[in-house]
């Protein structure tokens, strides 16, 4: 299975130089993504000036359109939902050890 990372040699054609310096060379029987702004190889979806056309790449480096169904990001919602008990256990924890916490959730 390939890696759910985002990289220069995406076999969906997405990633994208906003620079257009992506420049892709074949190096002993593999292709090699170099930058020709910076001279070096390309650090993929770390550089500033990465993009993805299709508006699948995450934060962290991962790309939407590789992950599977099972495997998509929850809703914003049940992001919400998850932070809001996390925070209440977290004030529980903190006044077993004596902290008052001011506002409550």
């Amino acid at each position: 299975m390939l890696s759910p990372e985002c990289t220069p040699l995406c076999q969906f054609r997405a990633f994208k130089c906003t620079k257009n310096a992506l420049v892709v060379r074949r190096r002993r029987d593999r292709l090699e993504p170099l930058c020709e702004w910076s001279g070096d190889r390309c650090i993929g979806w770390r550089c500033q000036f990465a993009e993805c056309m299709r508006h699948a790449l995450y934060p962290d480096g991962t790309c939407g359109l590789m992950l599977s169904k099972r495997e998509k990001r929850p809703s914003i919602d049940e992001e919400a939902a998850r932070v809001k008990s996390d925070y209440a256990n977290l004030g529980k924890k903190f006044k077993k050890l004596g902290v008052d916490i001011e506002g409550e959730v």
